[in-house]
């Protein structure tokens, strides 16, 4: 028996230190440039007078097509080229499918291959419920206590802007890119950009575009948003959850509520719905989500580091601990909830048909066949019908981190934020880097916007509006960007 205990204890000191050692060799994957490197910002206020106006355009997006109202993209087109005269004269520029923007520049070095820029000039509708609870106008633009305030400061507006500001002041300065770069602005982002990003993606991929990388929206500067971490962190993402909705409906016989049947259609459903709603699927660390953990968890304090270092053992702690917050559970397992319900007419008639829309997002290795198959299995009642709705997107695959793309995002990262550290991420949101997958080798979606839960919150939100200085920080970060392509 002593020396069965003798051998155990040799066994766990042996771990122990197999664990040290893999903590300590754990090497950061951080970079850092000189200080002479590092951005100095000035507020230039007629950048912020430009993206205030840029606001009134009410470019916005409808679910129902018929209401959109399109001459406000044909003014906003006219705006932005009376503010960027430069690049109207030296990019060619397109119109694509009537509302959204192609910049074509040329690059010096035709052996390179192109890059894409990409943010979107749609914004999303604001509720006329909510107008009493907004600080400012949401389409006035108006500038106040250091911000500009307003629907599509963050979401993306301000990126267009942003975009175009760095290209026309790099313009002024005779620059010219090495390689070909494209700029391209969706008018459809925010209902899926079937009519302006895939139709851009189209014309690059009928005129054999094959792009080294494309960035777009998405990840973010986070401020105390990284479960275990105190430093700020630039999360750029590098792949994206599948997109499904399945519409769930019930069709029974109706009648008189005075004379209520065992069961309904409003029943039958509500019961489907709390299977779901009780079922959680598997939890699991995906490929984007495991390169997360190889960035952060250098930077972590012990125990937090050994925890990351050695995921092989530790991997149902990590899950247990992201598991915690609402943003960790959509990390890492797929998602749903109902979004939307129908049912009934009359307070005294039982319908006969009864719906719901369910939206579920997808982690990478599973996919939309595997959740429907999923979801019959768990409700296992004949009596619901279900049926995919509308569009379905595939998990993306993941962007390597070792190539250009990521590398210049990163260094241009560290030279606009020294003090943000660099993780890849996995976006639980829908952008529209889906549609360009056949034409870019890896897909990034970085906003260069630093921000906290709250500020977040404000995206689709009450009181959307960006200071000052964050605007000043995601034009030198696109233009630290475009000088080292």
């Amino acid at each position: 028996m002593k020396k069965i205990l003798l051998l155990l204890l040799a066994l766990l000191l042996l771990l122990i230190a197999f664990l040290l050692f893999r903590t300590f060799a754990l090497k950061s994957k951080q970079i850092k440039v000189p200080a002479s490197e590092v951005v100095k910002l000035n507020i230039d206020s007629a950048a912020m007078q430009r993206l205030s106006k840029s606001i009134r355009f009410k470019t916005i997006s409808y679910d129902e097509i018929e209401k959109i109202d399109y001459t406000q993209f044909d003014s906003l087109h006219e705006f932005l080229k009376q503010s960027f005269p430069l690049v109207h004269q030296k990019l060619n520029r397109e119109v694509v499918n009537k509302h959204s923007l192609l910049f074509s520049w040329k690059g010096k070095n035709s052996a390179l291959k192109p890059a894409i820029m990409y943010a979107h000039l749609d914004v999303v509708p604001v509720e006329d419920a909510e107008l009493s609870d907004w600080s400012a106008a949401p389409f006035s633009g108006e500038i106040k206590d250091g911000f500009v305030w307003g629907r599509g400061t963050l979401d993306d507006k301000g990126s267009v802007l942003a975009i175009l500001e760095a290209v026309e002041k790099l313009l002024a300065k005779g620059f010219e890119p090495q390689r070909d770069i494209y700029l391209a602005f969706g008018h459809d982002e925010e209902i899926g950009g079937e009519a302006g990003a895939k139709q851009i993606a189209a014309l690059l991929q009928e005129r054999n575009v094959k792009a080294e990388f494309y960035l777009d929206e998405g990840g973010l500067v986070s401020r105390g948003m990284v479960p275990g971490a105190k430093e700020d962190f630039a999360l750029i993402g590098t792949g994206e959850k599948g997109f499904l909705t399945l519409e769930l409906s019930v069709k029974m016989e109706g009648g008189h509520s005075s004379r209520p049947p065992a069961k309904t259609a409003i029943t039958t459903l509500v019961s489907a719905l709390e299977k779901l709603n009780k079922y959680e699927f598997d939890k699991k660390i995906s490929v984007t989500v495991n390169d997360f953990l190889d960035y952060v968890g250098p930077e972590m304090k012990m125990p937090l580091k050994l925890v990351f270092a050695n995921k092989w053992l530790f991997e149902s702690v990590i899950l247990s601990e992201y598991g915690k917050s609402g943003e960790g559970r959509a990390m890492t397992r797929t998602t749903g909830v109902p979004t939307v319900l129908r049912a009934g007419m009359k307070e005294n008639v039982i319908p006969q048909e009864a719906s719901a829309k369910v939206n579920f997002r997808i982690l990478q290795g599973e996919s939309s066949a595997d959740v429907t198959k999923k979801v019959k299995e768990i409700i296992a009642d004949e009596q619901v019908q279900i049926k995919p709705f509308g569009i379905t997107f595939e998990p993306s695959k993941n962007a390597d981190t070792k190539a250009p793309g990521f590398q210049i995002i990163q260094k241009s990262i560290a030279k606009v934020f020294p003090d943000a550290k660099v993780a890849p991420y996995l976006m639980i949101g829908s952008t529209d880097s889906k549609h360009f997958e056949k034409i870019a080798e890896n897909l990034y979606r970085f906003l260069p916007v630093r921000m906290d839960k709250h500020d977040v919150a404000k995206i689709h939100g009450i009181n959307e509006r960006i200071s000052f200085e964050a605007q000043m920080e995601s034009i030198a970060f696109y233009q630290s960007f475009l000088l080292e392509l």
